[in-house]
Order: C-alpha cells, then sequence, then structure tokens
C-alpha cells in the first residue's frame, strides 16, 4: 500500500527548478539568439562591423556555454549539495551574461544618436523583463541578470551621456528597482505554483500506486480465499478422526490428549478463517468480553503437557476474571509468547504466565529463565526482524505479536537477559478510549471554489483545519486510503450537472459522515440516508453548519 502523502519540502522545490532550468534551456537560447543577431544588424548598421562581429562571437559563446551546462552537468536531486551547486553555476553563468550585454548595449549606445541609444536600452530590457512575471524559474539567476546588464549601462548613461539619454539611464535604474522590489511577490508566486505542481505529481503518482497496490491486494484476496477453500477439507477430515478417536479413547491419558489436539485444531480453524478477512482493516476489532480463566485453562491444556515433555515448570498466576478484546488477536500474541518460551526458555526450567490489573489496564507477562537474548537481537526485534538464522531465533513470532497488540489497541514490551531470561508483556487497556482531534479533516468532493467565499482550500486553511480535495467519489477513497486518515466530515459539492451515484455515495459513507450542499434553492434535494443543507450566505455560517456535522457526528458515534 501507498505511504502517507505528503506535501513537497525545500529540497524538492530546488530540485524541480533546476530540472525546470535545464529543460527551458534550449528555448531560451533560441530566443536570445535573435536579440544577439538583432544587436548585430543594429551596429553594423553604424558602420560598427568589428564590433558586431566580436559581439555575435562573444553572445553566442555565452548561449552555447549555456546549453552546454544544462546539458551535461548532472546532479542527484536528492542531494542538497549537487542541486545548489548546479544552481550557483547557473548564477555565475547569468552574472557573466549580463555583464557581456551590458558591454554590447554600450558599444551600441552613442552620444549622436538617441536613437541608438533606446535601442540599446532596449535590448537590455527584454532580456530581463521577462524575470519581473512569477512564471520565471529560480529567479536568483534572474536578478543576477538583470543587476550585471542594467547596473553598468545605467551608470554609463548617467556618467557619459547628456539630456534625454541621461534621463533615459535614470528610467533603466528606476526598472532595475522595479525588479527588485516586485521580486519577492513574483517568487512566492513562483514557488506556490512549483509546489502546486509538484504536489499535483506527487498525488498523481500516489493514486497509480494506490490503484496498482488494490490491484496487488485483489490477487492476493483471491490466492488467499483458494488456500482457505483447499484447506478446509484436511481440518474436516482432521475433526472427523478426532471425533472418532474420541469415542475410543479408554483412558484419562488419550482422552486429555484428544482434547488438546482439538484445542490445537480449533487455533488452526481461526486462522484459516481470518484468511477470508483479508480486506479487512488492519485496525478494525471484534471486540467481545472475554473470560480470562476459560482463555487460561485452554493454554494450559495446549501448553503443560509441552513444557512436561521438556522437563519445565509451567506456572499461572492470574488475578482478572473478564477483559473486553479481540480474543483471535490476543490468543495469537499469548500463543507467540508461550511457542517462544517452549522453544528457547524451557531449558531454563520455569515458565510463568501472570495476568494482572493495573489502574486502567491488563498487564499478560510470560516470563521464562532461559539463555535470554543479546542486545542486537533485541535491537532486532524491535525492527520486526526474522531471528530464525540466530542462535536465538524468535524475533518473528514477536514481530507479530507486537503488530497485532498496536491492532487491539495494546502494546508488546521484551525485555531479556543472558542471565535472568527473556520477559514478553502485553499491556491491554480495559475500555476503548475516545480520541479528540484538535483540528477537523475535512474531504470536499466536487468543485473548488465557492461563490462569494472563494476556493474551498482558502477557505478551510483559514479555520485551521485540515483539508483534502477530489472531484469524484472514487478520488475520494483513493485520497483517504493514500493521506493514511480517516476524515472526520466528507461535504459533496458536485458541479452543474454532475451526479453522485448512490453507490459511489454509500461506499464512502462507510468512512465517514457524508453532508451534501445545494447552491440553490431550486436545486431538489436527492433521496439519501445523509444530510443535505443549503449552501449558506456567510464564512461563519458556513463553518458552523460543518462544524455541527462534526459534532453530531461524533455525538451519533459515541452512543
Amino acid at each position: 500500500m501507498s505511504q502517507a502523502f505528503s506535501p513537497p519540502t525545500a529540497l524538492e522545490i530546488r530540485a524541480e527548478e533546476a530540472q525546470m532550468l535545464r529543460a527551458r534551456a534550449m528555448g531560451s537560447a533560441r530566443s536570445v539568439l535573435i536579440l544577439i543577431g538583432l544587436i548585430a544588424i543594429s551596429l553594423a548598421s553604424v558602420h560598427l562591423y568589428r564590433e558586431a562581429l566580436l559581439w555575435t562571437g562573444l553572445a553566442s559563446v555565452m548561449v552555447a556555454i549555456t546549453v552546454l551546462y544544462a546539458r551535461f552537468s548532472q546532479f542527484s536531486e536528492t542531494d542538497v549539495r549537487h542541486v545548489n551547486r548546479y544552481l550557483i553555476g547557473h548564477i555565475a553563468i547569468s552574472v557573466c551574461t549580463g555583464l557581456l550585454w551590458a558591454l554590447g548595449a554600450m558599444q551600441l549606445a552613442s552620444p549622436a544618436s538617441e536613437l541608438q541609444t533606446f535601442l540599446a536600452g532596449l535590448f537590455l530590457t527584454s532580456i530581463t523583463a521577462g524575470g519581473v512575471m512569477a512564471g520565471t524559474v529560480y529567479r536568483p539567476g534572474y536578478l543576477a541578470l538583470a543587476f550585471c546588464a542594467l547596473l553598468p549601462f545605467s551608470l554609463y548613461l548617467l556618467i557619459t551621456m547628456e539630456g534625454v539619454q541621461r534621463i533615459y539611464g535614470g528610467f533603466l535604474l528606476f526598472f532595475l528597482s522595479f525588479c527588485f522590489t516586485t521580486n519577492k511577490t513574483a517568487s512566492e508566486k513562483s514557488r506556490d505554483a512549483l509546489a502546486a505542481k509538484l504536489t499535483s505529481r506527487k498525488a498523481e503518482e500516489a493514486l497509480n500506486e494506490f490503484a496498482e497496490a488494490a490491484k496487488r491486494q485483489r490477487a492476493s484476496k483471491r490466492s488467499l480465499q483458494a488456500i482457505r477453500h483447499d484447506m478446509a477439507q484436511p481440518l474436516l477430515a482432521l475433526r472427523n478422526f478426532l471425533a472418532e478417536m474420541d469415542r475410543k479413547a479408554t483412558t484419562p491419558e488419550q482422552a486429555v490428549l484428544v482434547r488438546q489436539i482439538r484445542l490445537a485444531l480449533i487455533s488452526q480453524e481461526t486462522l484459516v478463517e481470518e484468511l477470508s478477512h483479508v480486506d479487512r482493516s488492519a485496525q478494525e476489532r471484534v471486540q467481545s468480553e472475554i473470560d480470562v480463566p476459560a482463555l487460561v485453562a485452554q493454554l494450559n491444556d495446549e501448553y503443560r503437557s509441552q513444557f512436561a515433555a521438556l522437563g519445565c515448570a509451567f506456572t499461572v498466576n492470574m488475578d482478572l476474571g473478564v477483559v473486553e478484546s479481540d480474543r483471535a488477536r490476543l490468543e495469537r500474541i499469548l500463543r507467540n509468547f508461550l511457542s517462544n518460551a517452549v522453544k528457547y526458555g524451557a531449558s531454563g526450567g520455569r515458565v510463568d504466565l501472570s495476568i494482572t490489573a493495573q489502574d486502567h489496564e491488563s498487564v499478560w507477562q510470560v516470563t521464562d529463565c532461559g539463555p535470554g537474548m543479546s542486545e542486537a537481537q533485541l535491537r532486532a526485534v524491535e525492527r520486526g526482524e526474522d531471528l530464525e538464522a540466530t542462535s536465538f531465533g524468535g524475533g518473528l513470532g514477536l514481530g507479530i505479536a507486537r503488530r497485532l497488540a498496536q491492532e487491539i489497541g495494546g502494546s508488546v514490551e521484551i525485555s531479556s537477559s543472558k542471565d535472568y531470561g527473556t520477559k514478553a508483556l502485553l499491556r491491554l487497556p480495559h475500555f476503548k478510549t475516545v480520541e479528540v482531534q484538535e483540528q477537523a479533516f475535512v474531504l470536499i468532493v466536487g468543485q473548488e471554489t465557492l461563490p462569494n467565499m472563494g476556493a474551498w482550500a482558502d477557505l478551510i486553511s483559514s479555520w485551521a483545519w485540515m483539508f483534502a480535495h477530489t472531484e469524484t467519489c472514487e478520488g475520494a477513497l483513493g485520497m483517504i486510503s493514500v493521506l493514511g486518515q480517516v476524515p472526520d466530515l466528507i461535504v459533496l459539492d458536485p458541479a452543474v450537472g454532475q451526479t453522485f451515484s448512490a453507490d459511489d455515495v454509500h461506499t464512502i459513507g462507510a468512512h465517514a459522515p457524508i453532508v451534501q450542499l445545494r447552491r440553490s434553492s431550486q436545486e431538489e434535494a436527492q433521496p439519501s440516508n445523509h444530510t443535505t443543507i443549503a449552501l449558506p450566505d456567510l464564512e461563519t455560517e458556513l463553518r458552523q453548519t460543518l462544524e455541527c456535522c462534526i459534532q453530531n457526528s461524533a455525538n451519533s458515534r459515541a452512543l
């Protein structure tokens, strides 16, 4: 399954800027070559043939350097040093290019011809004017180009020219200051645009990954269902064999053995039954009241003979009668604890199972006096690694126990020593805890903007709520999976002519409460079992309405 979606980082934005600079290098080069040709023609028109040739050669070399640098420079998008090195190189080339253009403009400008001076300034502003717009990529490079091109030429006009041409130099200085003052706003818009582009790309990749994972999950589910089907017949045959053995048992020892085999068979049937629920959420619990003495008696019958065969004493102590939890998962956790004790702790001569009540939780502990684990093995267990290749083993079972405990709201603690053996401890809360969210999470399905209020994203963000948007119910399902968080409320805001099928609405309604908006009084509410409201005219009324829906849903869940 895909990982939780995350917004683009600063490194990702800078790397995207570097990539876009490389991609646009050839297109920018063609535009600059046209300007170079115009300047060369202008120089030749005033009989500066040598200057025209020199200008064309030097400017063309700078264009070639820019293109070659973009084409052959290699950098890793995940290494900030590589990205920064590439961008710094781009700034250095921009500085050289700006100075060269300034020198070319100085050659074209003439005290005797106001037209030549105007054309020289026009060429400089042409190469830098594009940077005023928000779409410019990597603005530090643009600022370096504008500063090195416009400042020397402006000062040249102010110092060496007279009259209108000096005023023109002042105008170019004003234009340069305008470029710098507008850079902050334009830079923010550019980075916002890049962030939006990256977000859209990452969301698309995450949704594609989700679709592929869903396909793999469906294939895995079919395979597991086939295995469950094929295993059902052997298990049924074993049950019939046990029934026959039970009828023919003539001694108490035989009867006890049949009972122990039957308990093991029941455990296997429970595991096989879980194969039919492979699509069930890991967080979905099957809560029920568990008779702790009965459960302990079952485990005692199942494991006492195994410990006895190894010459190991097995003791049980408990002061708890009933607990509410998922019985199947709890049994699997305890069996993992006891199976590890059978395999690796029985050599110590004693294994203890204790169950105690502490405050608002129960503590289930299996302690042995075996060889214990090293610190490296304990760290491997923490990471959920399989330790079967080591002298100890057992890491996989303890890792499974840790995951199962998390699914039923508990936790597993493992401590071990070469001198004192191993202690596996399960902490299990007595009751379900209610999670109180400081921020509401609202998922909008349909339109992106609201009349007189602006975009949904800006509106909800101003409330300090979390927000996600998609256009279809299918996209909503994918978004919930990608984000890894269930929304507190789903708002259906269909576009004009758009309708959501009852099946799609029912599917997403299984994840969170739904509210559908009607944007005009003429719209007819579709028959449904979710709330339909008219869109309020004011932002405060809309927020109060959504807060009321979220609170009503929370109250319903509490009941």
